[in-house]
Order: C-alpha cells, then structure tokens, then sequence
C-alpha cells in the first residue's frame, strides 16, 4: 500500500506521540518519588522482606529502604513474608506483619489510621495527650495508652486483642470500653467483648531467637482462664496458620520445641468446659535467626596507612546486620577506650575520616538490637597505624597476571582491562607499552587519573608486550616506574587446560554444586543511558534458597562495602545508581541452602558514567542534607 504526503506525515507524527508517551510512562513508572517538602511523622525500619508506600498524590507504589522517613497521609503495605516497625514522632509505635495495609493520617489533634487488612500492633506511648484513632470498615478503635493487637483476614471480621491500658470501640454509633485482658469481636451483629480466654505469656511478639548453629529450643509459655481446657499449641510459618508447622495438645501450660531459621506465628485453642465450644488466643510472631558473624571488613586489623603531604581519607566498614538498626562506633588511641577520640551513632556500616594524624588508632562497634530484649552485639577491637613516609609507593600491577594471554574475545567483549593499585596522592598515572622489556621505544604512551586503563588494543596488534606505570603528584613529582608487567595478545588461547577440565567433569557421576559469575565480570560497564546496573549469575548441581550479593567499591588504599541485598532470582537489578561512582568496583556472590552456607563467587567490573562527565555545578542542587557537619575532636 502505498501512502501519500499527508497520510505519511500523520504516521510519523502519531508514532512519534506513541513513543514519546510510552517514555513518559517508563520513566515515571521508575522513577524514585521526591518528598519535597512534605510533612515527616516518623521512621520505618525492616526487619525482613519488602515494605511499599504510596503518596496521596501518586498512584505508583515505592519501595521502601531501611531508615526510610514516613510521610503524613501515606499509605503503606507490606508483601508476604514482610515484618517492620514505625516509630512516629510522639513515640508511638507500629509493628506491621505480612500482607498488611493502612494509610496513616496524622493532620489535626486527632491521629488516624485507616486499616484495611492484615495484622497490626500498636504500642501507644503513655505520656503522650493525643489518642490514636484506628478506623476499618465503618468502626472504629480509640487508644488511649498501653498496647493493642489489631487482626483482620481478607474477608473477615476485625478482631482486637487489649494487652495492655485501655481502649474504646465504637460501631454504629455505640461506644464500649475494652479493658486490658479482653477481646472485642466486630461482628455485623455488633461489638461482642468477651475476656481473653487464654493469655500468650512467652515467647513475645516479635521476641527474636538465635539458631546455634542450625536450631534453637523456643520455651512456649501461656496462662489459661478457669473453664477452659486441653490446651493446643499450633505454630505456623503463616499468620493464617494454612500450614501448620507444629500442632499439639499440651499437659500444663507450657512446652520447648526446637525450630530452626525462620518466621513464625503462634497461638493456643482452648476447649470451654461446658459449652465444648473452641476459642483461640491471639497469634504472636517470633523468629528464629542464625547468628551472623559481626566483623570489621576495613582497614585489616594492624594495617599501615601512608602519606606522603596530605592526611588520607580513612573509611572505617563493618559487617552488616539485619537485626540491628542502630550502630556505635567507637574509636581511641587506647585498646581500652577509657576516652574515645570519636564515639557516632549512624544506621550505615562504613564511617569515613579525614582528620586522622600520625598514630595508632583503635576501634570497634557496638550494633544496637531491633528486637526487645535482645543483646547488643559487639566486634572485637582493630586497629590501624597512620604513618608518614618519604616518597609515595610505586603503582603496583592488579590485572592481567604476569606472562598472561589476552584473547582478540576478550577485547571485543571489553574484558580486556589493566587494573593497578594507585594512591590517593597521585594525581594521574602514565602508562607505557613496548615490544621492548626494557621499554626503551614505546609502542603507546597514554596518561590517565583513573587507576585502570582500556587501550587501543588494535593499535598493539598481535605478540608479546611489556608494561610499566609511573604515578605523578599535584605538584608534578613522579614516582618511581612498576614492575614490568609481559603479557602476549593472541587470536584464541590454548584450549588444552579447558578440555582436561572437561573431560574431568564428564567423568564424575555426582555433580557437585556450581556457582558461575556472568556478568558484570572481568568487563568496563558502560552505564550512559541506563537506568540500572545488572548483575546476573549461574547455579547448576543445586538448588539455593537465597543469594546474597555485596558489592564493593574499590580506591586506591581500600574496598568499601556500599550495598547488600538478598534475592532469591539468578539476577539482580540495581536501580539506585546514586551510590556509583566511576572506577573499579567487585561483587561476591554467596549461596544459601536450608540456611546453610553453600559456596560463594567474586567479580570484577569497571564502571564508566560518561554522563557525569558533562555535569556542571549549577546542574547539581544539594536536597539532603539541607547542613553539613564535620565532627571535630
């Protein structure tokens, strides 16, 4: 068919609308939401899994990260296997199980929280004057102080439980007082408020258990009512109790079951001696969890740090802990600490330093628990030394390995890289290549600031080559040359050592595990026009419950850990790309089969912004912090 003038102008046109829009739509679909200047009423912490919230304004739902400010009128949900907890501005809190979702309304005297489904818990702080109002369907629950456990299944009728205080009800215009120890029942009927027949006395909700190594004795204690009997203790993974882990009638009023890794709710039926009827307790929820190694990761214990002029930037990292939300950093010229030089509380796990001097220096953290009456977990105490030297190290070589072979491949899939350790007080680095161990002609002569280098390996050709590096100063002293690094440029490498390996492998019967890094490995990443960095991996000979990926950032004199997340996908997309920065960077990849350790993987990439390269000052306006502080002595 053939089209006219016109009819190819609006074509064009209406395909160009088509795509424009459908940008329009990726972008804010992806894009991360600004709080502006919206009103902040409290703080949300994880403690597992995912938590969402919504603006009032918008329609698209943000993932919320651990820390993350609360705005008044959000709402918020939580996807299955999801546990956190809000703590508002008066001290109030809110614990948020699995598949909850409520909108939170804090304009006025009068604060409300509008509930649709799932399970609540809040814990309203005494002194503060103001109630806070809980509103589902049509009723209403007013607490004024002490502890209150909201339960509403999809479909089903609101149940509250009064641990502790006292609260007011109201449906259809009555109003009933529930006093702690009662449950009221919001039945279409009206309000049927009836004692708690069976009182749940340990563990806790939200109690937190240490598996040591693979299971943990959990003591279930409860208090029954005169009347009642046959106690049956159910635990489940869900707070539906569909799967029932555990279910068992007990003689007396308690029982220890050993449990391993996990999250789980818990609640006794009792039988009514008369009546025969069956009546439940309310569902507590607990979790068991192996105890992490709490480690420092940075500097390594006794390390050297030099200088020549300027003092080094110093990042202090530790391990991160998924049950601390909260950590103490301390650090002392004494192994005893009697009178820190610096004591800061932050929810990272990495501290930075530019005002060190000469001298020894000692530190450890204190991680301050989430849970109720858990220990603080504390690291052992490390140390690093400062010291001044005479002339700056020379460049030391990273990659490829001395005598090693670069395929025409790994050039044209970016794999070929020189990598080099540098030092924050050189200001740029040339590198020299020659077909002359003596490097006395130069094949290519190239200057650079980074600490890695992609050269124009087409320009090298095909043989053998030899390498060195000298670093250059702000005020232009050069450092002594590297080692000489050989290294050969060849069509393909020999394939004798692959097969073997091979041959190897077809003979075992049992196959053992494996665990292959894909990408980003051994690459430069070019991130211009993309709006995620994406990782991805192979896991052959097993199955993994979980894959825990960390990845680090390398700088001249260190590896900083900037980001952890858990997955249970063989990929990963990393969308907030505000914490790259251009240069070398690794990741480990770990395994976890019935929460055993399995294996573990490393890879190494290259980052390239060439975005960043054409911002200007005035294109960047500072949000957050609004102040800047430096800690002084």
């Amino acid at each position: 068919m053939n089209l006219d003038k016109r009819d190819r102008f609006v074509l064009i046109g209406l395909t160009s609308i088509a795509i424009f829009f459908s940008i329009l739509f990726y972008l804010d679909l992806n894009r991360k939401i600004d709080i502006g200047n919206r009103e902040v009423v409290g703080t949300i912490f994880f403690k597992n899994n995912i938590v969402q919230r919504k603006f009032e304004d918008e329609v698209i739902w943000e993932k919320l990260e651990n820390n993350s400010p609360l705005i008044n009128k959000d709402t918020i949900r939580s996807e299955a296997y999801s546990d956190a907890i809000i703590r508002l501005k008066d001290g109030t809190e809110i614990n948020i199980d699995e598949n909850s979702m409520f909108n939170l309304d804090l304009t006025g005297e009068e604060p409300n929280l509008e509930f649709s489904e799932g399970s609540l818990q809040v814990k309203k702080n005494d002194s503060s004057a103001n109630q806070i109002k809980i509103t589902s369907s049509g009723s209403e629950i007013n607490v004024n102080s002490g502890n209150v456990k909201i339960e509403k299944a999809k479909d089903q009728e609101l149940n509250l439980f009064v641990e502790k205080g006292k609260t007011t009800v109201k449906q259809n215009g009555k109003s009933l007082a529930v006093e702690q120890g009662k449950k009221a029942e919001f039945k279409k009927s009206g309000i049927e408020i009836t004692k708690i027949p069976i009182v749940l006395s340990s563990p806790q909700s939200q109690k937190l258990f240490y598996a040591e190594p693979n299971e943990v004795n959990v003591t279930f204690q409860w208090k029954i009512e005169s009347g009642f009997e046959s106690p049956l203790l159910e635990i489940s993974r869900s707070p539906n109790f569909q799967l029932i882990y555990f279910s068992q009638t007990i003689q007396g009023n308690q029982t220890t079951v050993s449990l391993k890794e996990g999250t789980f709710y818990w609640r006794v039926k009792v039988k009514n001696q008369k009546t025969k009827d069956v009546a439940s307790s309310e569902t507590n929820k607990f979790f068991v969890s192996k105890l992490e190694p709490f480690l420092g990761e940075s500097p390594n214990n006794g390390a050297v740090i030099s200088f020549v002029q300027i003092l080094p930037l110093v990042t202090v990292s530790w391990s991160k802990l998924n049950t601390t939300n909260l950590y103490q950093f301390y650090l002392s010229e004494s192994n005893q600490f009697q009178k820190p030089l610096k004591r800061i509380e932050t929810v990272a796990n990495q501290i930075s330093f530019d005002d060190l001097k000469e001298g020894t220096y000692y530190w450890k953290v204190i991680a301050k628990s989430s849970f109720l009456d858990t220990k603080d977990r504390e690291t052992k105490v490390y140390s690093f030394t400062i010291k001044k030297q005479n002339s700056i190290p020379s460049p030391k070589w990273q990659r490829p390995n001395p005598e090693s072979e670069i395929s025409v491949e790994e050039i044209k899939h970016n794999q070929a890289i020189l990598i080099w350790e540098g030092n924050s007080e050189i200001q740029s680095y040339t590198v020299k290549i020659s077909k002359d161990s003596k490097l006395t002609n130069p094949i290519a002569k190239i200057e650079t600031t980074s600490n890695f280098l992609v050269p124009d390996w087409n320009l090298l050709g095909h043989g053998h080559f030899f390498a060195t590096i000298t670093g250059k100063t702000k005020d232009g002293k050069e450092t002594e040359p590297s080692n000489s690094l050989s290294f050969s440029i060849v069509e393909q490498k020999k394939k004798t050592e692959v097969a073997s390996v091979l041959e190897e492998n077809k003979s075992q019967p049992i196959q053992e595990p494996k665990l292959e890094i894909l990408s980003p490995n051994g690459t430069v990443v070019q991130m211009k026009g993309k709006s995620s960095l994406d990782f991805h991996w192979k896991m052959s000979g097993s199955t993994a419950d979980r894959f825990d990926l960390v990845l680090y950032q390398h700088f001249p004199d260190k590896k900083v850990a900037i980001y952890k997340v858990s997955t249970k996908d063989t990929s990963y997309q990393l969308k907030d790309l505000s914490i790259l920065d251009e240069g070398s960077f690794s990741w480990d990849l770990s395994v976890y089969k019935d929460s055993n350790f399995l294996l573990s993987r490393k890879g190494n990439f290259i980052l390239a912004l060439d975005q960043l390269k054409s911002l200007k000052p005035t294109d960047i306006e500072f949000i957050s912090p609004k102040r800047l502080y430096k800690e002084k002595k």
